[in-house]
């Protein structure tokens, strides 16, 4: 028996007298709340304010149109969207892109540069073949690894002029990274446009806020244990000023491997430099939450994140990043080691004990933080498997 362990941090949103449903819109004194599941992934948006039935076809209307785009451009799953085809497109071909994809590998490009290669979206290939191998308890070979080299990294592609090209043919793009917290981004932004500026959108987990309650305060969400989503149990709850969350972690797929006389547990995301599937152990980072003025920013920081093997090198890194980007705060989890907290980055430690220590007081401001230690244990959620 090989016993391995799911974590799991969740991200929800205090809102009572609201129910999530399928494509259901929702009314009550000062709000209206949109929910829903597109592409297997549920959402929930709502309107700091009541709307009329006008109104609600607009902001419909806006949420319809903006995750069709998702699907029909972005979504690799999908083999008829854009991306797909500049995945199957042979190498040197040039070939013409939309307005609404250049926009978004521009914002890619510079993740890319901000995280020093850290998020690489060309990991695709290496992707595939890893996930064919591990799903048969499995790994490639180093020469079928070798093979797809040549295809790997973001200099590999080009666009500039409305036009995409790329160096080599197997050269293919997963901005799968990224692609929710666009999403989210699109949404807030569209729905200001369109008049309404006090807006919460989440989907998938990536959150991002505008405005403000209807109460006249910002928006609160908590983080919540695994089979525990009540307020009043959470973890920690906490302010959005016109702000987005986004977390990635070891726990939404992952595969336990005996190789040798050891069992590595491998998960779903490939480190770029390495080119292999993340590890888990006791020293790495399970779990990376960051706050950012946008959800795409945070989405991507927050995968980067999970590439160090440890906290204090995730920690260094994030420092260096913040001398740049002040405002961005986050939290990084392990399995092990003391809970220790910094002003803008706190440790929380993974451990059997934890769920009994939880703090539920109010996080106004993310950047001054002060004398929070233990504030962020998270919940161990074992699982057993042959």
């Amino acid at each position: 028996m090989i016993l391995y362990f799911h974590f799991l941090l969740i991200i929800s949103l205090i809102f009572q007298g609201c129910q999530s449903g399928n494509s259901s819109i929702n009314t009550n004194a000062n709000t209206t709340t949109f929910s829903g599941n597109v592409m297997t992934i549920n959402y929930k948006i709502i309107i700091g304010m009541q709307l009329s039935n006008s109104d609600r076809q607009d902001v419909d209307s806006v949420l319809q149109q903006t995750f069709a785009e998702v699907n029909n451009v972005y979504n690799k799953w999908n083999p008829k969207s854009e991306l797909s085809k500049l995945n199957a497109l042979p190498a040197g071909i040039k070939t013409q892109i939309s307005p609404e994809l250049t926009k978004l590998l521009t914002q890619t490009n510079d993740i890319v540069a901000l995280t020093r290669g850290l998020f690489d979206p060309t990991i695709e290939p290496l992707q595939q073949l890893w996930k064919k191998y591990l799903v048969q308890g499995q790994v490639p070979s180093q020469p079928e690894i070798d093979a797809l080299l040549p295809a790997i990294g973001w200099e590999k592609i080009h666009f500039e002029d409305g036009l995409f090209w790329k160096e080599h043919g197997l050269t293919s793009i997963d901005l799968g990274g990224i692609a929710k917290g666009y999403c989210v981004d699109l949404l807030v932004e569209r729905l200001n446009e369109n008049g309404y500026p006090d807006v919460f959108v989440e989907w998938g987990g990536e959150i991002r806020a505008s405005g403000k309650h209807p109460d006249n305060r910002p928006w609160k969400i908590y983080i919540s244990n695994l089979g525990d989503t009540q307020p009043d149990t959470a973890i920690t709850q906490l302010f959005l000023h016109d702000e987005a969350i986004a977390t990635s972690g070891d726990y939404l797929q992952n595969w336990s491997i005996r190789r040798g006389d050891k069992v590595v547990t491998y998960f779903h995301i490939i480190h770029p430099k390495l080119h292999r599937p993340l590890i888990a152990t006791h020293a790495s980072i399970a779990s990376a939450s960051v706050v950012a003025q946008n959800c795409t920013v945070a989405d991507g920081i927050a995968t980067a994140l999970m590439m160090f093997p440890t906290l204090h090198e995730g920690q260094s890194w994030i420092q260096e990043l913040q001398k740049r980007n002040p405002a961005l705060s986050c939290w990084l989890a392990s399995r092990e080691g003391p809970t220790k907290h910094l002003p803008t980055i706190i440790y929380a430690q993974m451990s059997e004990e934890s769920h009994s220590s939880r703090d539920n007081r109010d996080l106004r401001d993310l950047r001054d933080l002060r004398d929070l230690r233990d504030l962020l244990s998270l919940l161990l959620w074992p699982c057993a498997t042959s």
